[in-house]
Parts: C-alpha cells; structure tokens; sequence
C-alpha cells in the first residue's frame, strides 16, 4: 500500500493511497481510511470491473460499480469480494455527496463477513 503524503494528495489532484487488492484487501483499506478519517473517492478497478466508492470522514455514503445495477450496500458488499485489481484512494471534497448507504464502514465489514460466512457454509453442504 502506498501512501503519498503529498499536498498535492490532499487538494485532491493525485490518489494519495493506492495499491493491489491481492495484497490489502478492500476491508483493510476502508479500515484504514476509517480509522483515518478520510473524505474522497476511492477507486477499484480489476477483472471483474471498476468500482467506485465515496467516503466521508471514513464512512462509505456511496457505491457504484460501471455497467451494474448495483448500488449502496448491494455494491459494497459485492466489491468487498473482490480479491485482485487495484485501488485508488483520491482525498476530495464530498460534501456535495448524499449519503446513499446510511451505515457505518464497521457495521458494513460486519454484515459482509456474515454474507460471506452464510455462503461458505451453504456452498459445504
């Protein structure tokens, strides 16, 4: 995972975070932007398409993936699977941003884990 500490991350010209997938995961990373508190966009892009989220002060308020129907928390449970690509953290200005999602990041990891628990154990049987 690299972070820039640049200004010119800050003023939202360049990712200021940005990384693979395969080796932080997409929960690793909106822990860390979380825990950091971080406004802006986030972009994944990989073999299973491009993916955008938008967080403010850490919290995602909105998820889309290109060519999908899915969006809100459909999405971001679906990106969270995503195990290879890229990501792009860019700090930005959201406050123009409503706030599609309605739910903590950690309420949002939690529910997803326990989507991917329920999956696991009805594909075992």
């Amino acid at each position: 995972m690299a972070i820039d500490s640049s200004r010119a991350s800050s003023s939202g010209g360049e990712a200021g975070l940005r990384g693979q997938l395969t080796q932080f995961g997409l929960a690793t990373v909106l822990t860390f932007l979380d825990l950091e508190r971080r406004s802006g966009e986030l972009l994944l892009v990989g073999a299973r398409g491009v993916g955008r989220l938008w967080l403010s002060q850490g919290s995602v308020i909105r998820a889309r993936i290109d060519g999908s129907r899915r969006t809100r928390k459909p999405a971001v449970y679906e990106m969270l699977g995503w195990e290879e690509g890229r990501f792009a953290f860019t700090q930005t200005d959201v406050s123009a941003v409503e706030d599609e999602v309605g739910a903590p990041t950690t309420m949002l990891l939690i529910e997803a884990a326990r989507r991917a628990d329920e999956l696991g154990a009805a594909s075992a049987l």
